[in-house]
């Protein structure tokens, strides 16, 4: 596990790149970005017992599913603005992806057809 300042450095470095990014590109929603960066960060930071790469990789989907559903929480939710709705987004996203996709996996699709339906077998 990195050390604590390395980890810090480093969440400081990816937000300076994406707010600097959101100053070149002005289509980007810089609000929205900064905020996806931040809750990101607050989930890279609390993954334990993983390598770099996975972290890194994990704080990447993270900014990506924050700053991609900021506008559509600030149109469904009461939360006006986008840089709070893309730290949820950050934050929420991606871990209840991942508990549906277990979920999907664990689920039997085959028990949920009735069996009128299902073709004659041989039986």
């Amino acid at each position: 596990m990195a050390d604590p300042t390395t980890t810090t450095a480093v969440a400081t470095a990816v937000a300076g790149v994406g707010v600097g990014l959101a100053a070149v590109a002005p289509q980007l929603d810089g609000n929205a970005l900064f905020g996806a960066i931040i809750g990101a960060a607050l989930i890279a930071l609390n993954q334990r017992n993983i390598k770099g790469w996975q972290r890194l990789l994990g704080l990447l989907v993270s900014i990506g599913a924050g700053y991609v559903s900021a506008a559509e929480i600030v149109t469904q939710t009461p939360i006006t603005r986008t840089a709070p709705a893309g730290f949820v987004g950050a934050v929420l996203v991606v871990p209840v992806v991942l508990k549906l996709l277990e979920v999907v996996e664990k689920t039997d699709f085959a028990s949920l057809v009735p069996s009128w339906i299902k073709r004659d077998k041989g039986e």
